[in-house]
């Protein structure tokens, strides 16, 4: 079958050292099975803030996977009007260009962005595609997250028209998947209608670490420890990711203050990556000697990290708007414990898993103390890291998700399911979220 794949934020195969995400694995697994896909992406690279490109640009990547940049103008902060103006540009060029292309047999396209998924139901609708809108994350809500709370009620009438295009495009996509089913939930409360077999949860997942042999792999601990002064001999707790607003990585530098005060073996916080907050978090640390901040690691530097990482850190904000995000996976593919901060799905899988400490999130004490006891209990932390890497061998492989996603995806493109009926932009803006 020819499917689009409609998505802009995540790393591209032409990155240098990055790792592949969702719609990285999917693309590359659907044309492994011989389907004929678009990846619709964009020139600007959201984790790093350049342009890959100045122009929109078509490549050729391998057999069966081609990859459509669009250009748009570029933006400094993720939550800022900036991005809403590159979206919408991009949503507007991909429009144009759809109309020049000739009809796939599906479309899939992540949410966010919500301007993108907007015009590919419009297309959808238009052209008889079955289109299948995929939750990552919760738009617009999430730009309300981080608002103070007597504000929130005047900023949803502000994005009243933001939320009508949510709501009108859930209800008009042919089916919706998602990466958890809190997402799912979400998502069919504005679409307000109940589940149906096309609408499904497939996790996330992360692919299996490539085992690296000996003696590359002690060069590799060698060069990494040695370029960030990190200590082979101490616990070590790491963090992989964007230093956005989601991640409360002030509260980590926090708890390895307390730390750094007491008398017990030397506990290193690892925080690799970098973003907006990265020069006041600096600023924060200080001359804590127990804090490294590596900067962005390439993917084989990451997977040296987590190999020798003895505590995965997942530090969620308490506005943060995840549910079931990468982090774990990607900790629980490193047989790591995970303690975090973010409650609900998240939480429920540590504790019915036994894999990891839930803390409180802003509570530099609570993250001290989860930390302090795995420290104190290394049978019990080796036994919580064995029991993550069997539950993501059984169920969070990507192997095992996307498999899953493909079969599902090619049911509904054989069956020829479309939405009829479509709901008006009335309705959709007279109802409530």
């Amino acid at each position: 079958m020819r499917v689009w794949i409609v998505e802009i934020g995540e790393p591209l195969p032409i990155d240098a050292g990055s790792r592949e995400l969702r719609c990285g694995i999917l693309t590359d697994r659907l044309a492994a099975a011989g389907h004929e896909v678009l990846w619709w992406a964009a020139t600007f690279d959201h984790n790093r803030k350049v342009h890959r490109f100045p122009e929109s640009t078509t490549l050729a990547i391998k057999p069966g996977l081609t990859i459509r940049l669009l250009h748009a103008p570029a933006y400094k902060r993720n939550l800022s009007l900036a991005r809403i103006q590159h979206n919408r540009a991009i949503a507007r060029t991909f429009a144009a260009e759809a109309a020049q292309h000739s009809t796939p047999d599906l479309i899939f396209c992540c949410m966010p962005t919500p301007e993108l998924a907007e015009r590919c139901v419009e297309i959808g609708l238009r052209r008889g595609v079955p289109v299948i809108v995929d939750v990552n994350d919760i738009w617009p809500e999430s730009y309300l997250s981080n608002l103070p709370k007597p504000l929130k009620p005047a900023a949803r009438i502000l994005l009243r028209r933001e939320f009508a295009r949510t709501r009108w495009t859930f209800r008009n996509a042919t089916a919706v998947t998602a990466v958890s089913e809190s997402f799912l939930g979400w998502a069919l409360s504005h679409a307000g209608r109940g589940r149906t077999p096309a609408d499904a949860v497939f996790p996330l997942g992360y692919p299996t670490p490539s085992a690296v042999a000996e003696p590359e792999l002690s060069a590799r601990i060698d060069r990494l420890c040695t370029a960030h002064a990190i200590g082979r001999d101490n616990l070590i707790a790491s963090f992989v990711g964007t230093f956005g607003v989601s991640y409360d990585l002030e509260t980590a530098v926090g708890a390895a203050a307390l730390l750094a005060r007491e008398d017990h073996a030397p506990i290193q916080f690892v925080l690799a990556g970098d973003g907006d907050k990265r020069p006041a978090l600096t600023t924060r640390a200080g001359n804590l000697p127990n804090v490294t901040f590596p900067g962005w690691l390439s993917k084989d530097e990451i997977q040296t990290l987590l190999q020798i990482s003895d505590i995965g850190l997942a530090p969620y904000a308490l506005s943060a708007t995840q549910s079931m995000p990468y982090k774990p996976y990607e900790y629980m593919s490193a047989g790591l414990p995970i303690v975090s901060s973010l409650p609900g799905e998240l939480e429920a899988l540590l504790s019915a898993e036994n894999i990891g400490i839930q803390y409180q999130a802003g509570n530099a004490g609570s993250l001290r103390d989860a930390i302090a006891y795995l420290a104190a209990n290394p049978e019990e932390r080796a036994a919580m890291g064995r029991r993550a890497r069997a539950l993501f061998d059984r169920r969070f492989d990507a192997a095992i998700v996307y498999s899953g996603l493909i079969e599902h995806l090619e049911r509904i493109a054989s069956a020829g399911i479309v939405a009829s009926a479509p709901a008006s932009r009335a309705q959709a803006a007279a109802s409530t979220p």
